[in-house]
């Protein structure tokens, strides 16, 4: 493993590991791409699913969501620079979610509670790999 690989594994677990509030995420602006909505129920009290290309170049990357073993959201996604895929989870429940890119993969489990107004996954992409990022307001 080079270093920076090891540099940028070791922010990743750090930036994870500080995460508890909505603030301490990245807001996503200018995305060219589509809000998807997965479920049905009220928009306003669904989960965020973020997948955010950090990296200086384009990055296709492989987006699915599973809920109770049964895919519900499966697409390829070309991200430019500093672009995010940003979906909404409506159903309460708990979700896989598995991102793959040529940088590697994450498999992370989302849920959408009953009891919170706020939440939000965020996976950022980058050259140095996958971060995951879950933050809730109750």
């Amino acid at each position: 493993m080079d270093r920076r690989t090891l540099i940028g594994l070791t922010a990743g677990a750090g930036i994870t590991t500080l995460a508890g509030c909505l603030g301490t995420l990245s807001e996503v602006t200018d995305s060219e791409s589509e809000r998807v909505t997965v479920g049905d129920g009220d928009a306003e009290d669904g989960t965020d699913v973020i997948v955010r290309n950090a990296g200086p170049e384009e990055r296709t990357v492989d987006i699915e969501l599973r809920r109770d073993g049964e895919t519900v959201l499966e697409r390829t996604e070309t991200l430019p620079s500093e672009d995010a895929f940003e979906a909404t989870l409506l159903e309460t429940g708990t979700y896989d979610l598995i991102v793959e890119t040529d940088t590697g993969r994450s498999e992370t489990s989302v849920t959408q509670p009953t009891d919170c107004a706020d939440a939000r996954t965020e996976i950022i992409v980058s050259e140095y790999g996958l971060e995951t990022t879950t933050a809730s307001s109750c």
